[in-house]
């Protein structure tokens, strides 16, 4: 009995295949179709919100036999991937059903259009399967549509010189900087003074633009920019601001920004020689100290000196002067006057400075 429809079936379909197109179109035997929600896709392939595109999409065994139905798909280029929630189903004549269809892209790439296809196919038909041929009998149905990469902006604000700028009163700032251009499209990316008022109140000009633009291709930074400040001609007290930077693409407003501040600072105008114990670090301590001590070595040293010169010199004039006294003694009482060998006896104790030595003299 089986093998009696199995021969029904196939002899059927050998009619079919012989069959006027009028004719099939009255009576399909084995038929599918396939629908989609969308047919472009467009991802946003931001680093930071790149996420796969969802599509419900349906099949449908338009025959009048049961099927058996692959899906398959095809996407031009390397960086769109598309997969399916289900690979094959098993329909009853007039039965559908749903499966998922994503879309995914590599992050950061350049904004680009490729082709896709999805397609189902009937491999088999009735209860006893019978394979049909590829292509045959309008047993495949397709879907033909592009998925985008969406265009987006980025970008990333470097300061050359981050640190703190110590600078004079008149003297010039200069702020250094290059923007990096991390989107995936060529954008026109502004750096801005964000506290234009605040810098102007406390006394400085711009010698420059307050803003600095530039055209730059992904992947790559701008030629280095640079916004220059001249403080303030006098200044009673020190002076201190923060140059707040922030930049833009001018192409995509909603883009987040890239910030940078950096402080400077103007020396009062009568600081010149004016030692700021509070900027010292330890070794700046140190180093004054070992200098001080020094300096109090080398005088006390020459004190020293000089209170043993003079009393060498009192000791070397008291001897002479007894000298003398001797030899007028020995004339007047007609001795005779032997010469002595003058013992000038220099008295190394030290200790006979603490009654001269005053730091006074210091």
């Amino acid at each position: 009995m089986e093998s009696l429809k199995r021969v029904i079936l196939i002899s059927l379909l050998t009619i079919c295949l012989f069959a006027p197109m009028s004719s099939q179109a009255q009576a399909t035997l084995i038929g599918v179709e396939l629908d989609c929600d969308q047919s472009t896709i467009n991802i946003n392939v931001h680093p930071e919100q790149n996420e796969p595109v969802i599509v419900s999409c349906t099949v449908t065994n338009t025959g009048s036999f049961k099927e058996n139905i692959d899906l398959d798909s095809e996407v031009d280029g390397n960086e769109f991937s598309l997969s399916f929630s289900e690979s094959s189903f098993e329909l009853d004549a007039g039965d559908d059903a749903n499966f998922i269809a994503t879309f995914s892209a590599s992050p950061r790439i350049e904004v680009t259009t490729e082709d896709y296809n999805i397609s189902a196919t009937v491999i088999s038909f009735g209860v006893e399967p019978i394979f049909v041929p590829l292509g045959q009998l309008g047993s495949t149905a397709e879907i033909n549509g592009e998925v985008n990469s969406l265009a987006y902006s980025r970008v990333d604000l470097e300061v050359s010189n981050p640190a703190t700028r110590n600078i004079e009163v008149g003297e010039e700032a200069t702020i250094q900087f290059t923007m990096f251009n991390d989107g995936n499209r060529v954008d026109n990316l502004e750096v801005i003074v964000v506290n234009i008022d605040e810098i102007e109140d406390a006394g400085f000009e711009f010698a420059t633009d307050p803003f600095v633009r530039a055209t730059v291709n992904p992947g790559a930074s701008s030629n280095q920019g640079a916004i220059i400040l001249i403080a303030p001609d006098s200044a009673s007290d020190e002076i201190t601001i923060q140059v707040q930077l922030r930049a833009v693409s001018t192409l995509d407003t909603s883009a987040t920004p890239s910030e940078a501040s950096i402080r400077i600072v103007v020396a009062s105008s009568g600081s010149d020689s004016a030692i700021d114990f509070n900027s010292m670090d330890s070794d700046s301590y140190a180093m004054i100290g070992m200098v001080a001590g020094g300096v109090i070595g080398v005088i006390l040293l020459l004190v020293v000196i000089s209170r043993l010169t003079k009393k060498a010199g009192k000791q070397k004039t008291a001897v002479k002067q007894a000298h003398k006294a001797k030899k007028a003694n020995k004339k007047s009482n007609d001795e005779p006057i032997i010469e002595e060998e003058d013992d000038l006896d220099f008295d190394d104790d030290f200790g006979d400075l603490d009654d001269d030595f005053d730091f006074d003299d210091l």
